[in-house]
């Protein structure tokens, strides 16, 4: 499985979107659920996921799914 389609698959759950909603329109604050709580557990979840640590000032970086999966190759998360 992809590191794309790992994350979105961790974004479904933890959001409880659907997934037929686009990567695309997956953004901080307006997609349902992705307030500063759902923040804050959708880190949680791609870091057990994926086995990485988020810092504070990446985490603040995390504002959209293509974002979030820019973060993780950076962090050398692997699909």
């Amino acid at each position: 499985m992809s590191l794309d389609t790992r994350l979105r698959t961790v974004f479904n759950t933890v959001l409880e979107l659907d997934a037929k909603l686009p990567d695309a329109a997956l953004r901080y604050q307006e997609t349902p659920g992705w307030d500063s709580l759902g923040a804050v557990l959708l880190i949680a979840a791609i870091e057990d996921e994926f086995h990485v640590e988020i810092d504070t000032g990446r985490a603040l970086k995390m504002n959209t799914f293509s974002a979030t999966v820019g973060l993780l190759r950076e962090l050398g998360a692997e699909a």
